[in-house]
């Protein structure tokens, strides 16, 4: 069987793709640290219903609530 195209004749070889590139990647929100959280089990579903309701992660569902409620947290 004859080949139509030669990777000589190919400007994107498998060589030249991937790798570290300045600018590459997803930009950074902020600082990350590993933590542990621990929920009754009713919060948890009510975080899942959150994530598919919307196709967002349990880290966004966790952030917008974090975020909406830091300014209520001076009256504590």
């Amino acid at each position: 069987m004859r080949k139509l195209i030669s990777k000589e004749n190919t400007d994107c070889s498998a060589g030249n793709r991937g790798g570290k590139r300045k600018g590459a990647g997803r930009k950074p929100i902020g600082t990350t640290r590993k933590i542990s959280l621990t929920l009754p089990q009713e919060c948890w579903e009510e975080i899942d219903r959150y994530c598919h309701r919307g196709d967002y992660s349990v880290s966004e569902i966790l952030r917008s609530i974090i975020e909406d409620n830091l300014n209520n947290a001076d009256f504590l």
